[in-house]
Order: C-alpha cells, then structure tokens, then sequence
C-alpha cells in the first residue's frame, strides 16, 4: 500500500488505483498519522487535532471507528481477529508503521544527492521533484499539526531545486534550468539562492542584460527588509558586467514559421528529459527547409549547445557516410572518441576488424555512445539536411545511433533534426534495393515520438512580409495572386518579389524558378514530361482521362510518377499542378505550333464529353488558333451565352470579342460578323462599359455597310445603344457626329416609310444623337414621332424604349410636366410587360423628378426601391447611376464626406469609369466640399443640381461650335445649331 502526502492526501493500492478512505475526517486522522513518520499519536492528541477544543460526546468511539475502517481498507487482506501490520496500536494511541510514503523516498532522494557526479545528482533529483503532485498535506495544510511538517518538505523542496540548477550549470545546460527558477524566484523572491542560481543561469546563455536585472531585484526584495545582500550575489554581479559584452538579439524565425520552430525548440527539452529527440522536417525544395534548420541552429548556438551539421549532395559521387562524416569530424575537434578501435575506417586508413555486419554494428554504437558522452558534458544539436539524398549507409546510422541512445542506462540530451523532400526522386542513392529507404528509416523511428513537421505554402500575410523584408511594399489583389501563384513557395515568391521590384508583370515567370521546376522533371523519364505538357496545356486542374485521351494510355503511371516527385496533387476524382509556375514552366518549353495542336486536340476531347464546362472549351477552341477557327466562334458566342445566363457580362462581352476575332480570321458569312458584334453590344451595356459599346455599335455600323447589309439590319447596328438609361450613352461634352447622324438619316430614307419597330428605333436614336442640350427642336420633334409610331405598333417594349428615348432627348428643366408623366407611363408599363429593367428605369426617373419638385420624401421613398431591385440585378450602369444619385442626396444634407466616398467606391476602377460620366465623377472627387456653407442658402432654380451629370452643379455647358443638321424630311437642308459642351 502506498501512501502519497506531496499533494492532496492519496492511497493507492498495489495494483496502482486509489483507494477510498472515506470523507473527511477518516482522511486527516490517516494524515495526522503520516505526519508524525512512525511515532505514536496519542489518542487524546488525535482528538484534539480532530475537533479542536470543544470535541462532541461520544468523540473516542468515533475515533475508534475511524481507524476501524482504515484499517480494513489499507490492509484489505487482513482477516478477522488478525493483528494490524500498519496501523497499529500503542499505547496512549496509534502508529502508522509503513515507510512507503512519497516524502519518505522524496527526503531519501534529496540525502542522496548531496554529493556524486551531476548527472547522477540530476537524475536524483528529477525523481525527487516528480513526486510532488502539489501542496504538502493539500486538504489539512492550515492546521497546526501540518504546518511544521509541510514547511519542512517545502525546505526540503528547495534544496532539491537549487541543487538541481547546480546540476545543470555543472553539465553545461543552463537553458534547462532557467524556467524552473523563474518560477521559483517568484514564489520565493526573499531566498537569495535561487536569485544567485537564476542570474548565474542567464549570463551563461549570454542574457547578460536579463542576469544583472534578476540580481537587482534580488537585491531590492532584501533590501525592503534592511538586508545588505551576501556576499556570494554581490560577487556574481560583478562577474556578470565583467563578462557581458554586446548582446546579440535572439534568431528570429523565418518569416511565417514561427510555429514550426516553436514545435522545433520543444524537442529541446524533452530531449534534456528523456534522451534523445528526433524530428523530420519534409516540404516541397525551396519551401523553407533550410531556412528553418538555421534558424533552430543559431536558437542553439545562443543556449550554448554543441551543434554538429551535415549534409547531402545531389550529385553522385560522393563517399558512403558522408553527412555523418561532416558531423563526426567537427565532434572530434571538441570531444575525442572514446572507443577510436570501433571506428577504423572510418576517420581513418584502418582496417575494421571482425565480420562486415558486426564490425558495422559495433562502429555505430561507438558513434552512439560518443555522441551520447558529448552530450552529458554538453547539449548537443545534430542536424542532418537534404537526407532524401542519403546513401543507405547513413541512413542505417542514423536508425542505430536513435535505438542505442535513447536505450542508455543514463540519458544524454541529444536532438536530432532531420530535413528531407517530400518526395523521393528517380535516381536518388537512397533508392538501392539492398539498403535501407527514407521511408523505412522514418517508420522504424517513429516510435520513438518522432516529431514530423510538412512545410506547406506560406498564407498571405507571410508573403506580404516577405515582400516588405525585401523592399517591396504588395497590394491586397497583388499579394493574393502571388500566393496562389507559388503557392506561397518562400523560394517562389522571393524570386517573383525580385522581378516585380525591377517593374516586370506578375505573370512573368522567374528564370530562376523555371530552372529549378526543369531540374525537378528531368530526373523524369522523358515520357513523363511530356504528359504533363498535356496536361499543362489542359490547365492547373485537369482530368487525367483528358491526358490520356490526347496523349497515350499509359499516362496513369506517368502521371502517379509526376505526383510521387510533388509536381502534381490529387483534387478529388482530378489532378492538380501544385502552383502555377509548374504548369507555366512547361507551357514555355511547348513550341507554338505543338501547343497550339495539343490545344486542338484537348478542344476535342472536351467536346466529345457532355458534362465539359463550354468555358473551357471555348478557351482551347481560342488558344488553337488558325487550326480551329470555326470551333472557336462556335465555342466563343456559347461561352458568352452561359456567362450571359450568369449575368457575368463582361465575361460574355470578352468571349464574344474572341469570337469575333476568330470570325474576322476565317472565311465567314459577313453578316453572321455584325449578329456577333450586335452581341457584343448588348453585353458591354449590360456590363456597363458604355465606351466600349459604343466602339462595337461603330465597328457593327461598318461591318454592315461592308456586309451591303439591308436597312433593317443597319438600322439594329445603328440604335444597338437602346439599354435603358437615366443619362443618354453618349458623350455629352462632345460635339454631335456628324457623319452618325448621316448615316441614321440615310438608313431613315433606305426604309420603307411605313411605321415599323426599326423606324421608330433611328427616329428615336437620332433625337438621342443630336441632343446637345441646347433645346434643338429636332430632338423634340424626332422623338414624339417615335413614341406615336411605338403607339401605333402596339409594341409596348418598344414604346417604353420610345419613352425612354424623349426622356434623353428634352431639356429637362424645360419639360419638367411632360418627364413626369413620360415616368408614370414607363412604371405602369414596365409593371405590365413586366420588365425589370424599366421598372428600375422609371425609379431612377422617379427620384429626380420629385426631386425636381421638392418631394423629398417621394425621391428618397423612390431610391429605396432602387435600392430593391440592384439588390437583385448586377446591372453596373443603372446602379452607377443611382449611386451618384445617392452621393448628390447627401451633399445636399451636408455629408460632404460620404458623398465623396459614395462618388469614389462606385466610380472609379469599373467598367463605368472609363465612360464620360465616371470620368467626371473620379476627377471631380471633392467637388460637393468648395459649397460647403452654402447649401442652406441656396435657391430653387431653373436647373436643379441633380439634373446635371455626376460632379456639376448646374446645367451649363461648356459652349461648342455651332453644327450644321439635316431634318430626316428634309433633303439637304441644313440649319445652325448649337453643340453641348
């Protein structure tokens, strides 16, 4: 039975469980018996002890009852009517006659390391001080029996502390003991010891700084008494500054491994705890390997540790051991070997003696009894790199040299820290078929608590950091890509880093990066490589089945080669190249002509499969080039559609440009090529790219023209601009085009003059061309007759784009009635055809027309709406519209502030702000602050502010030249008018 008081009060029985002894009282008459260490307590004693000066009637029987009930339960085997063998009675009382007591071993264990060598001494006293569970007698420590004894244990504890600190310092290992006296020194700051110990502990590992700091407080906490510190403290504070020199800071982790060398450093000590600790960093070349070992390597260097590296080499040739060679000749400088016989051959010409395998076997244990004996006078770091280059024979050492240290009788602080790659390549030495592998090494030692630490891609803000630690300061899109990129490769990104600092595109690929990716995949059979070509040219994601398809069947093997080497991942039922500058780096060695074909080929595979994304196949369709002109229009105009059905417009917008593109390359229909570019119209206005569309409305004029396209078509290209707009979609500060308002009117007389959708189109098109804001009659005239005829079609998609058209073609401030009712028509008919975009449209109409006429309620009741609806459509140009809206609304409650952040956060970096009205508002930012005071006294005009375009304050134009333009009816005549400026 063993009885533990270093703690709360325990018993465990042989079989190691603890036994219950019952509540309270049962458990401090066990104590109060523990602590007299064998002599007898008297019975009245007990009492006393149990319940102080006013014990109940009846006290002695329940006493008696107690040490019954003790008895039965530590001495569970004791028949009845059998004398006790622990508990025994004596007269005037009891006894508790056992010595297995936890502060019985723990105070032979402290007598025991008075003297002895410090190893022995520490393995002492780190058995002592592991049998401490807490406070002394934890459940009775206030009362007056227990306090002598857990003030005499706690002595006791102390001695062992500062004896073990000695132990330490004496082996060369301060850094082991420098926690544990923190801890004490602030429990107990009056025990000048302990301060001694610390300050002595600090200087050894070079914190001078921190050493001198533990002395002063030693010497403030004995001064708060009136005590003049010892003489011991003052003379190691003299050491302490005749020692320090320049303190050097502590080794910084490599940017974003802060926790992997965290995990590293704990090795440390459990490696001063246990023996031996062994980790095995892997990770991808040029993740960080390296990097990360020097940085444990100068931790080590700043504790004291005797450090022994080595390393491997790619190239053959090089000696059998020869990163252990490395290690062994530097330990030899410091620490000579203690059985030199065992080591003929191998730091010398020598000979070894015996048979090879128990020659082999008798060398590495030497090697392991060596390292272990450095390691007893010194902590030792040994750090072996790039071991996926390792000859078996050192790989075998290794295996040998962990079994035979941590199986010492006395345990050294030895820390193994191993790198190697993730994968094993073809042609490595360790691939020997009679040898031992990496892998096999590393499933042998793996229980002996191996630490395996992956280094995987660095996240975002890692990148950053290094992009800052090397000068260049990264945006939050430019760092994004670049991580996804390299996938946050250190190596990778410090390349890409370099070439963005000399001004190049992040798309170039590094030349240094590009040749380390060669050297991965010409250790590849040729065949190989040239699958993952196929597979490159596929994209960073690609089927493997589409591989084989292009290329040939076997390509499963080659491709679980490219995935063993760590160029390529499995994603699910896919593959993956693991970053992008692989994929590139092959792309780049493809001849144009080859690539071009592959991409033919991998465009018909993908064809060939319904569930192909079109996207995809559309962009092999592109990249093929002359080889596939046809299927890239094919493929191109169905890409736009889906991304169309998406309402991702200006991705439909940059497919229907390639389709166009590839059109204009091969012999097709030519009005086939104005339908093409008519689409691409259509999406640049739903994109908001309003330039644009009008730079696809001309190029569609004039394909039809080339085309000899009949009036109706020319008409579709010439009114293509019919998006529903609160602002009219061209430029109004330029002057009226001539030669397009030419070209409306000759389509107007080609066509018959019967009422049709396309003549209301060009009536209601060339009023919006003319309008220059200078109340041309035309405008107005023009776009009545269009909404008559829309009238008498019947159409009323049509009339609402007539509407639409009046709307862009009259001086507001001067048709303030007509536009209202012009918004009432539109949302009535937008609600029964309905339209959602012209439903929005007439909202928009609704919040400056009532603004117009200080309905302010009416307006901002209006905008909400808005607001409604651009939840729930991705319309830039609308929403563009009605954002400046929002920021006019609140210049005019005098925030001037939001309104400006309203103007930049939708303008400028959009499709819109390449337009004349996103222009103004991104050049006129601020503009709503020079009023700043006057809004309050401001007066209703005739041209209210938010009639205007974004960042005006009035209607005035700048004054352009007069121009002359003819009258759809009348043939020839021209008549002054005056252009908007």
């Amino acid at each position: 039975m063993e009885f533990r008081v270093l703690g709360p009060i325990e018993v465990r029985g042989d079989d190691g469980h603890a036994v219950d002894v019952g509540g309270q009282r049962p458990r401090a008459v066990l104590a109060r018996l523990l602590a007299a260490r064998g002599a007898v307590v008297p019975t009245e004693t007990l009492i006393d002890d149990l319940y102080g000066d006013t014990p109940p009637p009846g006290a002695r029987a329940t006493l008696h009852a107690y040490i019954s009930n003790l008895r039965r339960v530590i001495e569970p085997e004791r028949g009845p009517r059998t004398p006790a063998r622990l508990l025994l009675s004596r007269p005037p009382g009891y006894l508790l006659d056992t010595r297995d007591v936890d502060a019985i071993r723990f105070a032979e264990l402290v007598r025991a390391s008075e003297s002895g060598p410090p190893g022995e001494v520490l393995v002492r006293l780190d058995k002592a001080l592991a049998l401490w569970r807490g406070s002394p007698y934890a459940e009775t420590a206030d009362e007056p029996w227990a306090v002598g004894e857990a003030n005499r244990l706690g002595e006791l504890r102390l001695i062992a502390v500062e004896r073990r600190a000695r132990a330490l310092l004496d082996l060369g290992r301060p850094h082991t003991a420098i926690d544990a006296l923190t801890t004490e020194t602030a429990r107990h700051p009056l025990r000048e010891s302990l301060w001694c110990l610390l300050a002595a502990a600090l200087s050894r590992v070079g914190r001078h700084a921190d050493a001198l700091s533990a002395a002063a407080q030693a010497k403030e906490a004995l001064e708060q008494l009136g005590l003049d510190p010892g003489p011991e403290l003052r003379a190691l504070e003299h050491d302490i500054l005749r020692q320090a020199g320049p303190s050097r800071p502590a080794a910084p982790a490599p940017t974003g491994r802060q926790r992997e060398l965290a995990e590293l450093k704990t090795l440390l000590g459990r490696a001063d705890h246990r023996g031996v600790a062994i980790a095995a960093v892997t990770g991808e070349p040029g993740i960080g390997k390296t990097f990360l070992l020097d940085a444990l390597r100068r931790h080590c260097d700043d504790l004291g540790y005797l450090i022994l590296s080595g390393g491997c080499h790619e190239a053959q040739g090089a000696p059998p051991l020869w990163p252990w060679l490395q290690v062994l000749n530097a330990l030899a400088l410091v620490c000579p070997p203690p059985d030199l016989p065992a080591l003929a051959g191998l730091l010398d010409e020598e000979v070894p003696a015996g048979s090879t395998d128990a020659a082999r076997l008798r060398r590495n244990k030497a090697i392991a009894e060596w390292l272990a004996s450095a390691a007893r006078a010194r902590p030792t770091l040994i750090v072996l790199d790039d071991l996926h280059w390792a000859d078996p024979a050192s790989l075998e050492l290794l295996r040998d040299v962990v079994m035979c240290t941590e199986g010492a009788a006395e345990p050294a602080p030895v820390t193994l820290v191993t790198a190697f790659r993730d994968a094993a390549f073809a042609g490595a030495p360790s691939t020997s078929t009679n040898g031992l592998t990496v892998d096999e090494l590393l499933g042998r030692i793996t229980r002996y608590e191996l630490l395996r630490i992956r280094l995987t891609g660095l996240e975002a803000d890692a990148v950053r950091a290094i992009a800052a630690e090397m000068g260049t300061d990264l945006d939050e899109p430019t760092v994004g890509r670049l991580t996804e990129r390299t996938g946050g490769n250190p190596f990778f990104v410090r390349e890409s880093v370099r070439l963005l600092a000399q001004g190049r595109e992040l798309d170039t690929l590094p030349d240094g990066v590009a040749d380390v990716v060669r050297r991965r995949i010409a250790v590849l059979p040729p065949e190989t490589g040239e699958a993952l070509k196929i597979a490159a040219v596929i994209g960073r994601a690609f089927d493997p089945a589409v591989v084989a398809e292009v290329g040939r069947p076997e390509v499963y093997d080659l491709l679980d080669r490219a995935a063993q080497a760590g160029l390529v991942v499995e994603r699910g039922k896919r593959m993956a190249f693991v970053h992008d500058l692989v994929q590139e780096t092959l792309l780049t060695d493809i001849p144009p002509l080859r690539k071009a074909a592959l991409h033919r080929d991998v465009m018909a595979a993908l064809a060939a499969r319904p569930g192909s994304d079109v996207a995809a196949i559309a962009h092999h369709a592109v990249e093929a080039g002359p080889a596939a002109y046809r299927d890239a229009v094919r493929w191109a105009r169905a890409a736009a559609e889906q991304a169309g059905l998406r309402m991702a417009f200006e991705e439909a917008a940059q497919w229907l440009g390639r389709a166009i593109d590839a059109h204009g390359a091969c012999s097709g229909n030519p009005l086939d090529h104005v339908e093409l570019l008519l689409r691409q119209v259509r999406a640049l206005l739903d994109a908001g790219d309003l330039v644009g569309a009008r730079r696809a409305r001309a190029e569609a004029v004039r394909a039809a023209d080339r085309a000899g396209a009949g009036p109706e078509l020319t008409a579709r290209a010439l009114t293509a601009l019919d998006a529903p707009a609160k602002w009219t979609l061209r430029d109004p500060y330029e002057a009226v085009e001539l030669r397009l308002v030419h070209r409306f009117e000759t389509c107007l007389r080609m066509l018959p003059p019967t009422d049709s959708p396309e003549r209301a189109r060009l009536l209601g098109g060339l009023a919006q061309e003319l309008y220059d804001g200078t109340g041309n009659p035309l405008c107005d005239s023009l776009s009545a007759e269009a909404v008559r005829m829309a009238r008498r079609l019947g159409d009323p998609l049509l009339l609402m784009g007539m509407l639409n058209a009046r709307h862009l073609a009259l001086p507001q401030p001067l048709h303030v009635s007509e536009l209202r009712d012009i918004t009432d028509e539109l949302h009535a008919l937008a609600l029964r055809a309905e339209s959602p975009g012209f439903e929005l449209l007439a909202q928009l109409l609704y919040t400056n027309v009532r603004l117009e006429t200080f309905d302010v309620g009416g307006a901002d009741a209006a905008a909400a709406r808005c607001d409604a609806v651009l939840e729930r459509l991705p319309l830039p140009w609308p929403r563009f519209q009605h954002t400046m809206w929002r920021a006019v609304r609140l210049t005019l409650d005098g925030r001037f502030g939001d309104a400006d952040a309203r103007r930049t956060g939708s303008a400028c970096g959009t499709p819109t702000a390449s337009s004349p009205w996103g222009a103004s508002c991104c050049t006129t930012t601020g503009m709503p602050s020079r009023t700043r005071g006057r809004t309050s006294t401001a007066r209703p005009s005739s041209t209210p502010p938010w009639a205007g375009p974004p960042g005006s304050f009035s209607c005035a134009r700048r004054a352009g030249p007069r121009r002359r333009v003819t009258s759809p009816g009348t043939a020839g005549a021209r008549r002054p008018r005056t252009g908007r400026g």
